[in-house]
């Protein structure tokens, strides 16, 4: 009987699998995986091109076997299976260590012999266990972090690699002999049988019997339109990336590097995928394995550009190498670790992984062993080609770069069609790193994920407002559901003070707003969807009218001013006159001033007389303002009197004399006599002289005309109360000025 593994115990494990990505990193880098193999091949047994494809074929090639073999490698169990042949393959690469005893008794033909039959068994052992490791790790890694743990994995492998190519970087540069490989070889076995150690500590991949792989089953996965769309788009991309295997060739021959250096220039492909490792890796379980794939994919095909158009046998190439290894370790980690979940997450069904993953592997294994064959073949046959083209070098590498760059754009239109794990698209993906800040965002997403305190929480999600990044998106949602208030309302004010909010926020605080039972946050919910100004929110504020809270029926007022719905103008108005609140009151009025709602005039002047706080008073006046387009007008005639009222009175009395000389030709002169007071701050006389400026305007216009009504209770009011309500002097100026414009 199968004991199912729980999450937190794949969780506890998961760091075993860590460690035997890091151990077997510095195994392969230092045997078959490595450039310093293909050049041990090229220069110490003479291996041709086309060899160095054959047998760098046989590694993908040997994978047919897993269709064959899929039945008792389910019977056998998916561990088992991994760790016997994963240590068996360490055995055979241990002849590698025989090469110079070989030489010496039968030559070189004989070596070359013997590496192709130790190359073959190693491709044959590896072949075998990983028909039962995808599997096996599709079990116990949880998808949740599958994203993240890749990452980790392939930080941790880069580093380790990192430093087995600097290892063998110098080992290759102490001498030209053979020993030099020998080296190189016994401390990766070292390591290797490190990592067999360590993977053998991962728990599942036991026999079940509800996986049991038959060959029928293997018909049924290639009708599977999603499976098939996404192994030729992989098998495409495999084509396109066979011309890596050469590079260290092409460097070493074409672009003049040493060898020590062409083995070196690995760590700036490292350094590059290391630098972007993790965040690829988050961006993937958060927005998706496709994007992911497809923007790394997409790259890729613009690289191999680099490779023709850098300079050869110069003091340049090596950093011109150099920076194209790091850009492309940046693309290739992209790819790899989208097509990657990809695979896990929606390729392949959990309850029928065995069958799945043995046609996938097969398929691949063929297509990667062609491709390399293929490879090696045409850069034999392209042997002959040299000279420029509109002084570009051209030599046989070139239709390998080509063809690179067109094969990795037809694989991106297959998988354009592959169905995807997430609604975010590669332009979605793209844009989150064009809008806003998207560096200050991911270092406040680092900073959210690690504060330990309410003040330290509360100053991250302030500033995740201020980067106007979609990468906040996702912290800011989550710190509404904060236990502590204070990071709660600070999530609502920094929400509120994004541009171009993604539509996840404007929902969150409408929910907040529709739930209703705590006050104070969904009060200020309303406000912030108000500033937002997005008219999604539109039914969720309109319902807050009818709210038990007087606080949310003004903060929901206010902001329905903000968007400007007049659709509930009248019903705000009708309720405006009996309304015995103070503050609903004046929100109410405010609100109709921001809609413009021209038939509140009346009542907007009536409000303002009855109203006895200076400040509410000119919050009043400004929406009489409004109802004209003299909300700029009055704000800086308001400022601008504040400090000298006298100075600017006059000042904006004067500015009205010529304009209103088209109005009435009699008009200049008494807004000179009345600018003139204001100037000496005659107040009572300047007021008397605005009046008498008032009543001859309105005797242009007709009695039932809006602005004539507004006037002339202008004009009445500062009979009234003169200077002592000044907010009515304001509004008058603001209201000839924009008549005036108009004539």
């Amino acid at each position: 009987m199968t004991v199912e593994i729980t999450t937190a115990d794949k969780l506890r494990r998961l760091p075993w699998n860590t460690t035997f990505h890091a151990l077997n990193a510095i195994y392969a880098q230092l045997t078959f995986f490595g450039s310093g193999f293909v050049l041990f091949l090229s220069d110490e047994l003479g291996a041709s091109n086309t060899h160095i494809g054959l047998l760098l074929a046989l590694l993908p090639f040997t994978g047919i076997v897993a269709v064959f073999i899929a039945p008792l490698v389910g019977r056998y169990g998916y561990k088992r299976t991994y760790v016997t042949f994963f240590g068996l393959r360490k055995v055979v690469t241990a002849a590698l260590l025989l090469m110079p005893w070989v030489i010496s008794q039968f030559g070189l033909s004989a070596a070359l012999a013997l590496a192709s039959l130790v190359t073959f068994g190693f491709a044959l052992c590896r072949s075998i266990a990983e028909t039962g490791f995808y599997p096996w790790m599709q079990e116990i890694i949880p998808d949740s972090v599958r994203g993240k743990h890749a990452a980790v994995n392939d930080m941790v492998s880069r580093l380790t690699s990192a430093a087995a190519v600097a290892f063998g970087g110098y080992i290759l540069g102490l001498s030209t002999g053979i020993d030099r490989f020998m080296l190189a070889f016994l401390v990766g076995l070292f390591f290797g049988l490190g990592g067999v150690w360590a993977v053998a500590q991962l728990p599942g991949g036991a026999p079940s019997p509800t996986q049991r792989v038959s060959f029928r089953r293997f018909g049924q996965v290639l009708r599977d339109r999603n499976f098939t769309r996404y192994v030729t788009g992989l098998g495409v991309s495999a084509l396109a990336g066979a011309p890596l295997a050469f590079i260290p060739i092409f460097m070493s021959q074409e672009v003049g590097l040493s060898d020590s250096s062409v083995v070196w220039l690995q760590i700036g492909s490292i350094a590059g995928g290391l630098s972007v490792t993790y965040l690829l890796g988050w961006a993937a379980d958060r927005y998706g394995s496709k994007p992911i794939m497809l923007t790394g994919l997409i790259a890729k095909a613009a690289l191999p550009v680099g490779w023709l158009l850098m300079p050869r046998h110069s003091e340049l190439s090596l950093f011109f190498a150099v920076v194209i290894a790091f850009l492309w370790g940046v693309v290739e980690i992209a790819w790899a670790l989208g097509s990657g979940r990809l695979l896990f997450t929606r390729v392949v069904p959990r309850e029928d992984r065995g069958a799945y993953m043995a046609v996938f592997y097969s398929l691949i294994g063929l297509i990667g062993g062609i491709s390399q064959i293929g490879s090696g073949a045409l850069l034999d046959a392209t042997a002959g080609i040299s000279g420029s083209l509109l002084g570009f070098s051209l030599d046989q590498f070139t239709p390998l770069f080509i063809g690179s760059s067109v094969l990795s754009i037809v694989s991106a239109l297959i998988f354009r069609s592959v169905r995807a794990d997430s609604s975010v698209s590669v332009i979605d993906f793209a844009g989150m790193f064009l809008h806003g800040n998207p560096v200050l965002a991911l270092q406040n997403v680092m900073r959210y994920h690690r504060a330990k305190d309410e003040r330290t929480m509360v100053a991250v999600t302030e500033s995740m407002g201020h980067t106007n990044s979609p990468l906040a998106v996702d912290e800011l949602l989550a710190a509404l559901h904060d236990p502590r208030f204070n990071v709660r309302f600070e999530a609502i004010y920094a929400i509120s003070h994004t541009a171009s909010p993604d539509p996840r926020l404007v929902e969150a605080l409408c929910d907040l707003l529709d739930d209703g039972t705590e006050l104070a946050l969904s009060a200020i919910a309303a406000w912030g969807l108000g500033r937002m100004g997005d008219p999604a929110a539109l039914p969720s504020l309109r319902r807050c009218l009818d709210s038990p809270w007087r606080s949310i029926q003004s903060h929901a007022t206010r902001a329905l001013g903000m968007l400007g719905d007049t659709s509930v103008g009248e019903v705000v108005l009708e309720r405006m006159p009996n309304e015995t609140d103070k503050g609903l009151r004046i929100a109410f009025a405010s609100a109709l001033g921001q809609m413009r709602f021209a038939p509140a005039q009346p009542a907007l002047f009536d409000v303002l007389y009855e109203t006895e706080n200076p400040g509410a008073r000119l919050e009043l006046a400004l929406a009489l303002a409004r109802l004209y387009e003299g909300e700029p007008h009055f704000v800086r005639l308001f400022r601008s009197t504040h400090a000298d009222p006298g100075t600017s009175l006059s000042q904006a009395v004067r500015s009205l004399r010529r304009p209103m000389r088209r109005v009435h030709e009699d008009l200049p002169t008494p807004l000179e006599t009345c600018a003139a007071s204001f100037a000496h701050e005659h107040f009572a006389t300047a007021v008397t002289e605005l009046v008498h400026i008032l009543d001859q305007c309105t005797g242009l216009l007709p009695a039932d005309d809006a602005f004539h009504q507004a006037l002339r209770e202008c004009s009445a009011r500062l009979m009234e109360f003169g200077m002592d309500r000044r907010e009515y002097v304001l509004l008058a100026l603001t209201l000839l000025a924009g008549w005036q414009q108009k004539a």
